[in-house]
């Protein structure tokens, strides 16, 4: 297997992995709305995987070949500049239209599909030292049923960038 199908692989199942976690304590631990501490956990682990999906994609469509070139300037979190990674054809080949960064009192990246479907996702860094602001996040009552809409959304894309994979 070559280092870009094997990054891939690993990457995706690392999300997936996550994914799968996440929808099983949105099942049994945080069913409801929005809670101060199991939210902040699951924003933590869905920017994460979201990341890690995005950077599954990025990887996908580059030209390097070996794995150092392959993530090579990938070590940052802002979601919006990494999908300037990729082309615009590129991100909407795996079901992604638009990654646009939303900064009201928390930053947060707003994820358009081509379906038109969207994700809300936290900044992973924001979410870790929010305690630092002097401000609450919104209540949603139905987070978690949100939540896992996203999760289905995500579990998508990554099924779109493997079958691109096998190609």
């Amino acid at each position: 297997m070559d280092d870009k199908k094997l990054l891939i692989e690993r990457i995706t199942g690392r999300a997936y992995g996550g994914l799968v976690f996440m929808r099983r304590c949105l099942e049994v631990i945080h069913t409801k709305g929005t809670d101060a501490a199991f939210s902040r956990q699951i924003y933590i682990l869905l920017s994460y995987n979201f990341e890690l999906i995005l950077k599954s994609a990025i990887i996908l469509f580059r030209k390097e070949k070996n794995k150092d070139d392959l993530i090579k300037g990938l070590n940052y979190h802002d979601l919006e500049k990494l999908s300037r990674e990729i082309s615009v054809n590129n991100l909407n080949s795996v079901d992604i239209k638009t990654i646009k960064k939303i900064n009201n009192n928390f930053i947060s990246y707003e994820i358009e599909t081509i379906r038109g479907d969207k994700i809300n996702i936290q900044d992973i860094i924001d979410v870790r030292y929010d305690f630092e602001k002097d401000a609450l996040r919104d209540i949603d009552p139905e987070e978690s049923e949100k939540i896992k809409k996203e999760i289905e959304i995500m579990e998508e894309i990554i099924k779109k960038i493997k079958d691109i994979v096998q190609k």
